[in-house]
């Protein structure tokens, strides 16, 4: 039976790691003048890192994996993760390179169950707003998709906003930008009924002034997406 390392334990200072983990989000990034892969990765311990793929092997790994499904990873770099906005909590991300060995990888007895950003943690202030966050509520005050953009074919300039209402009946106003605005109008347009549960993954938090009546929760593109009640109903809460 492989052994495979916890991904909260992942240091630079040390080689061979050898991982178990599910591809949670998987984005092209456009960086000049190839696309770049990015990766979110979840071990059964329900631990996140952030993984680059460099635009030389993104193209073979676009094709090779999937979201959703289980790989295992060894022969991989860890370095120090000095985004300004992080997918994860984790300090350090992934890299893969040439001689890395990424392999499909049967899935854990059990499956990691979802992780949620406390609503308390937003209104209290104590929430890491360098990192994207993963939210869940209830939907309610739904707005208009508008473009503010000059150029009706540029997604960039569409803009939907909305509430999600948590514990003890506070809202937090949200915000969708471009082709997750879209995303969103289409999502809420199809859902019946007042109590629409909602998951928000990838947003990121935002303090306008003090007091949690000034928090905003943005969408982050090109990483942040959304579900809706049926979708919603299989998320298992933690």
């Amino acid at each position: 039976m492989a052994y495979f390392h916890d991904v909260s334990i992942l240091r630079p200072c040390i080689t061979g790691w050898h991982i178990r983990v599910k591809v949670l989000r998987m984005i092209t990034v456009c960086i000049n003048p190839r696309n770049a892969l990015r990766l979110v990765l979840v071990d059964d311990k329900g631990f996140k890192i952030d993984c680059w793929i460099n635009s030389e092997y993104a193209k073979h790994y676009a094709e090779f994996l999937k979201e959703d499904r289980w790989f295992s990873f060894t022969a991989f770099r860890v370095l120090e993760n000095s985004d300004r906005v992080r997918l994860t909590n984790h300090h350090f991300r992934m890299s893969v390179f040439g001689t890395t060995v990424v392999l499909p990888a049967d899935p854990p007895s059990t499956e990691p169950r979802d992780s949620f950003t406390p609503f308390s943690s937003i209104i209290d202030g104590t929430v890491d707003e360098s990192v994207l966050i993963d939210l869940i509520g209830v939907l309610s005050d739904v707005g208009e998709l508008v473009n503010v953009g000059t150029n009706p074919s540029d997604l960039t300039g569409f803009r939907l906003s909305f509430r999600i209402r948590g514990p003890w009946k506070k809202t937090l106003k949200c915000c969708a930008y471009g082709g997750v605005a879209i995303e969103c109008h289409d999502r809420f347009k199809n859902v019946i009924g007042t109590d629409v549960t909602c998951v928000l993954r990838w947003w990121k938090v935002y303090q306008l002034l003090d007091g949690w009546r000034h928090v905003r929760i943005y969408s982050h593109p090109p990483y942040s997406n959304i579900l809706v009640q049926s979708d919603a109903d299989n998320v298992e809460h933690s």
